[in-house]
């Protein structure tokens, strides 16, 4: 689930991409993006904070937080002890038996029989996945298709397209492009001149479009992204500091540690040594 075009790969044969979440893990904050996949994430402790569409969200246990295909969202656990099973549906498995799907969305928020349903879904499939047994592929591409049924069923509904105007449309575009930019180049030392020209505004208009359409500057987003990045590669290999600042993109380690340090109240080899999966 980050905030940029997050590529999901799916599991094997299976068509999602199941997580489990135990305990206080190394980084809770996916900024913003969006997915072809839907995303469910059952909060069984704890509590995950975000926004949707740019509205504010709040799951506490026994909650989904649910997004739709393709729908710009940012997830946010905090530090705290958190359980939680998160569910990645292709949006393909859907297709297959509801070929107009792009015309609808997907709403269970006042519809409690269905939300019950889908929560124990969800359980079987974080169980499954768990305890992979003998033929479990097979057994968690049943009960995707049962977590399908219920939502074409119980669930569907019209999207209504003339509530959305040419403008906004047109932002929502501009806004993905330059995600995806960031997201591609991230890696690499690039300006705001080079990322304005290739969505096609001048800086001084981009920046602002940016601030009004995310809440949050081009260059504090572009920041957060690296150091999403960062913090993965600080956990899960044995490159030095410096190399994990320069691999994303900081202009050098005195910056990268700057802004980690804001972010999470510690230096980096500290949160290493506290979080490191290796």
């Amino acid at each position: 689930m980050k905030y940029y075009h997050e590529q999901v790969t799916l599991d094997s044969s299976v068509p999602a991409r199941i997580y489990i979440q135990k305990g206080q893990h190394s980084n809770n904050t996916y900024p913003l993006h969006w997915h072809s996949k839907l995303e469910f994430n059952l909060v069984l402790k704890g509590q995950i904070n975000g926004k949707i569409g740019g509205k504010d969200v709040c799951v506490k246990a026994d909650d989904i937080f649910f997004v739709n295909s393709n729908e710009l969202h940012e997830t946010d656990a905090g530090s705290g002890d958190i359980i939680a099973v998160t569910v990645l549906l292709s949006k393909s498995l859907l297709e297959e038996y509801f070929p107009d799907v792009d015309d609808y969305y997907f709403d269970f928020s006042q519809n409690q029989s269905a939300k019950n349903e889908i929560k124990s879904l969800i359980l079987k499939c974080a169980s499954i996945f768990e305890e992979k047994n003998e033929f479990y592929e097979l057994e968690l591409s049943i009960v995707l298709r049962q977590l399908c049924l219920v939502l074409i069923r119980k669930c569907r509904r019209k999207r209504e397209t003339q509530s959305v105007n040419k403008f906004q449309r047109k932002n929502m575009t501009n806004i993905k492009r330059a995600i995806a930019f960031m997201e591609n180049n991230y890696e690499v030392p690039f300006t705001l001149d080079d990322i304005s020209s290739d969505i096609g505004m001048s800086p001084t208009y981009f920046s602002r479009f940016f601030k009004k359409t995310t809440g949050e500057t081009f260059y504090s987003y572009l920041g957060r992204m690296r150091l999403y990045h960062a913090v993965n590669d600080l956990v899960n290999s044995d490159l030095s500091v410096t190399d994990v600042a320069l691999n994303n993109g900081f202009a050098n380690v005195k910056s990268f540690i700057e802004l980690f340090k804001k972010e999470y109240n510690t230096t980096p080899l500290k949160y290493r040594k506290d979080n490191s999966n290796r």
